[in-house]
């Protein structure tokens, strides 16, 4: 099996799930509270607005996009497919699936504007962040199901910081483009942490029925 039995994943799920709802009410209800924090980071981030910071920036922002998150995502299906880690790749098809739809279907129902002045072009609803979804998917995906494999624990370590330090740095590059607002990028990463915990207990709640149907070799991995 991919995961073990941990007492503290329902806890996790329903903490993140808790919060993502509230942040959600706060953005639906335009509470001031979290406006007046958006704006303020939006401010300040309008003062580093320069033509390097932007090339920089747009450059990290398609290497973040949801676009690019998929074929992420499927290579390491195909990569752990290859090498006979099946349940791992099959569970990873679908978190992407389900987590694509889940994030759409909260778009579509908060319907949250972009914020103006955009730098760059984007369309669509604002809540949450596709680029911030996608990513802590694939940081998530490496660093549960690829970085085990690196002996090496002082690499597993470093490894584990580059990739959260990648995902902050994604997800600042959506608030310097205004593509999103702070609240918008929190939200995502929650929400995706969130659906990650779920799809774990659904995992481990449902392994040896969908195991025993799909006639899954590697059982104990």
């Amino acid at each position: 099996m991919i995961f073990k039995q941990n007492n503290h994943r329902k806890s996790l799920s329903i903490i993140y799930v808790a919060i993502f709802f509230l942040l959600e009410i706060m953005i639906v209800s335009n509470n001031s509270f979290i406006l007046g924090i958006d704006h303020s980071i939006q401010h300040t981030f309008s003062s580093i607005v320069s033509p390097i910071n932007t090339k920089i920036f747009s450059a990290i922002t398609f290497l973040g996009s949801p676009i690019m998150d998929v074929i992420y995502l499927l290579i390491i299906m195909f990569l752990l497919y290859k090498h006979g880690k099946k349940d791992s790749s099959l569970w990873i098809g679908f978190i992407l699936i389900s987590g694509n739809i889940i994030s759409f279907l909260v778009k579509i129902t908060v319907r949250r504007q972009r914020p103006l002045d955009k730098i760059i072009p984007a369309s669509g609803y604002s809540f949450p962040s596709g680029h911030t979804f996608g990513t802590t998917l694939v940081v998530l995906t490496l660093i549960f199901l690829v970085l085990p494999y690196i002996k090496k624990q002082s690499t597993r370590q470093i490894l584990t910081i580059i990739l959260i330090i990648w995902l902050i740095i994604v997800a600042i590059s959506r608030i310097y483009l205004r593509g999103h607002f702070p609240s918008d990028v929190i939200g995502s990463a929650l929400l995706a942490g969130t659906w990650w915990e779920c799809c774990e207990l659904l995992y481990l709640r449902y392994y040896d029925s969908i195991a025993n149907i799909l006639k899954l070799e590697n059982h104990n991995d």
